[in-house]
């Protein structure tokens, strides 16, 4: 491992660093996006999801297309325009007080976020030349991301943060150090695999490549059920104990989210390490088959048994831990050598699925209660595991 590490270019700790750094900023006031709508501008509910939808659908759309444009143009461009978008984006959500203006700002938000996050996993892997230490850093990447977001709500509670709209002023001057940080090592270091910005490819030639490469289409829509199901871990769980009259939800609920970021943090490298030996297919297929397993458990358990639930939550989490940053493995070594952003880009659009997956999780709640919740989804999940098996024995676009 630490021989990987000794092959990290300045540009692969930026990404490192930098992604560290903005989701604990950003999650110092994103989760309590939802309150600052609803008690300083009188949004209810459903306009607040509606306004939160928007711009997700719309940042994984563009996400997309932004992928594109990094393997034409180069990595670097449209990552320093993303961060200009971004912080933009963000002051106007510190200092508007019109409900037009922030979506706006949502919306360009969303868009940035893709474009400099889907293109510094490209750029990772083209930094580095051989496999390990490719799939380390993309795995420091993801370590630093969760990292960042168990944090930032924490520290933003205890200094009086959260909640107030003119933090999003303290999250845009953080990403002007990385936008300031980009430039000079952009400046400095020549990147040893940049796409060749002379590519005369059109959109229209990569929708044809991803639309030929039927086995990158199923992974995808794997990405689609497995994140519809995932994302009962944030509106799922906390809709349950509600529903099932626990006593106690705001007590216990993050105990739940205490569990996940601890599992994902002190587990995630010595899990690497015991099934490194293991191809991704196989890694992500166990990742799938243990959160099915937890939302089995979860069908299961009575609410009263705080601990069994703990317990399923933390099998949950490490069927987590070793998926997540296995898929984006996945995607680089289907992706050709020159289209890297834009396989990056079409695979965040399987992030429809984390954004439909409330609307499915309350319909499963509201109708067939926490059973028919969880085991849809232990369903759910097998399924998926199905599909991976299907996708790791079709032939590679690469071969």
């Amino acid at each position: 491992m630490f021989r990987s590490i000794a092959q990290f270019t300045a540009v692969v700790w930026l990404v490192i660093v930098a992604t560290m750094a903005m989701r604990f900023a950003f999650f110092m006031v994103w989760p309590y996006l939802a309150i600052i709508l609803h008690q300083d501008h009188g949004l209810n509910a459903f306009e607040v999801g509606a306004f939160l939808a928007t711009s997700g659908l719309i940042g994984n759309t563009l996400g997309f297309y932004t992928g594109y444009l990094s393997d034409k143009f180069g990595r670097s461009v449209i990552i320093l325009g993303g961060l200009v978008c971004s912080i933009c984006a963000l002051i106007t959500l510190g200092l508007s007080d019109s409900l037009l203006p922030i979506l706006i700002a949502l919306v360009a938000q969303s868009v940035s976020r893709h474009a400099i996050e889907g293109t510094g996993k490209a750029l990772l892997t083209d930094e580095l030349e051989d496999r390990k230490p490719k799939d380390l850093a993309l795995h420091a990447r993801y370590y630093a991301l969760n990292i960042g977001a168990s944090f930032g709500p924490l520290v933003g509670v205890y200094y009086g943060l959260t909640g107030k709209q003119t933090t999003f002023l303290l999250v845009a001057a953080i990403t002007g150090l990385y936008l300031i940080a980009a430039i000079v090592i952009f400046f400095r270091h020549t990147p040893k695999n940049a796409p060749n910005k002379s590519n005369s490819f059109s959109f229209r030639t990569v929708l044809r490549t991803l639309g030929d490469d039927k086995r990158f289409m199923v992974f995808v829509v794997a990405m689609f059920f497995g994140l519809i199901a995932y994302s009962q871990l944030e509106a799922g769980v906390v809709q349950y104990l509600r529903v099932a009259m626990h006593p106690d939800v705001i007590a216990f609920y993050p105990l739940v989210t205490l569990t996940n970021g601890v599992t994902v943090l002190l587990l995630q490298f010595p899990l690497l390490a015991l099934t490194e030996r293991f191809e991704p297919a196989l890694r992500s297929m166990i990742g799938v088959v243990l959160m099915s397993i937890a939302f089995a458990m979860l069908a299961v358990i009575p609410i009263s048994e705080e601990l069994l639930f703990l317990f399923a939550i933390f099998v949950l989490s490490v069927g987590e831990v070793i998926l997540f940053p296995t898929l984006q493995i996945m995607i680089d070594r289907m992706a050709p050598e020159d289209m890297k952003g834009s396989y990056f880009g079409a695979a965040a659009l399987a992030g429809f699925g984390f954004a439909v997956g409330p609307v499915v999780g309350g319909a499963l709640l509201e109708y067939f209660g926490g059973g028919g919740l969880w085991w849809f989804m232990a369903v759910l999940m097998g399924i998926v595991a199905l599909i991976y098996r299907k996708a790791g024995r079709m032939p590679s676009q690469q071969s």
